[in-house]
């Protein structure tokens, strides 16, 4: 097909991106593309809303699963081109859009040149943002039916020319961890500030240090900290607030350097 053909595929995809778990419409476009290419087993709602498609060989042989994702994440689109997302709050910010035309692009190519060998299988994942849908996915009982031998995915890597394929060996994408402070003081009326204790002070200290505590650890990995959310109190005047919250983001590597 016509390169045309996956670029309206990709903004189809990014115009209407759906979350973590809830990416029914989406996983039912692509099952209906999988099914134009007559695939010789289809799959549906592994793990939630999973797909899967299966491309046989009349000759034993191993079992090779190629993997996209089908989530998108509760960012707001500001793009301003025309295939921007419909969907308040919601986006693809992270690639799964065109991760998903890779793999139906693919899909599309092992239809016509079917393997000599074995199986090749394409396999859209659900909740891959939240950590969920690998977990649903190889919990499922079809997974075990899917049976790979070999698992293999990509995801796109800005700042290198198009179409060049980066690898290496051993881990190369970041896995993250969440954390939420919660610090509680004790309310006073503004006009007494100093009868209570607020916990603005100690929370701007944090806001600047936290991200920096990354560089101070000694490993071979490369580590980052993400400030991704703060409150303090509620907008009540008149009063020195005793709790607030922040939640930063910290996202271990597992790129060594």
């Amino acid at each position: 097909m016509h390169k045309t053909h996956w670029l309206q595929i990709r903004h189809r995809l990014h115009q209407h991106p759906e979350l973590s778990g809830s990416e029914q419409a989406t996983a039912r476009f692509i099952a209906s593309q999988l099914q134009d290419l007559v695939p010789d087993r289809l799959y549906t709602d592994i793990g939630g809303h999973g797909v899967a498609a299966c491309f046989d060989s009349p000759n034993p042989g191993a079992t090779v699963l190629f993997r996209a994702e089908l989530d998108a994440l509760p960012i707001n689109e500001i793009n301003t081109f025309a295939h921007r997302s419909v969907t308040p709050g919601i986006s693809h910010k992270c690639g799964h859009d065109g991760h998903m035309t890779i793999l139906l692009s693919l899909a599309s190519y092992i239809a016509n040149n079917r393997p000599e060998r074995g199986t090749v299988i394409v396999l859209f994942q659900p909740a891959e943002e939240t950590g969920e849908g690998a977990r649903a996915i190889v919990a499922d009982p079809v997974f075990s039916e899917l049976a790979p031998d070999y698992c293999f995915a990509l995801h796109n890597l800005p700042g290198y020319p198009m179409g060049q394929v980066m690898i290496r060996s051993g881990s190369f994408n970041c896995a993250s961890r969440g954390l939420t402070v919660r610090l509680t003081g004790k309310t006073a009326h503004a006009a007494y500030p100093e009868t209570g204790i607020s916990p603005a002070s100690a929370i701007a200290e944090l806001i600047q240090t936290l991200p920096g505590l990354a560089k101070n650890i000694t490993q071979e990995e490369l580590v980052m900290l993400t400030l991704i959310h703060c409150k303090l109190g509620e907008a009540a005047f008149g009063t020195s607030r005793e709790r607030q919250s922040f939640s930063p983001h910290c996202a271990p590597s597992q790129i060594q350097q």
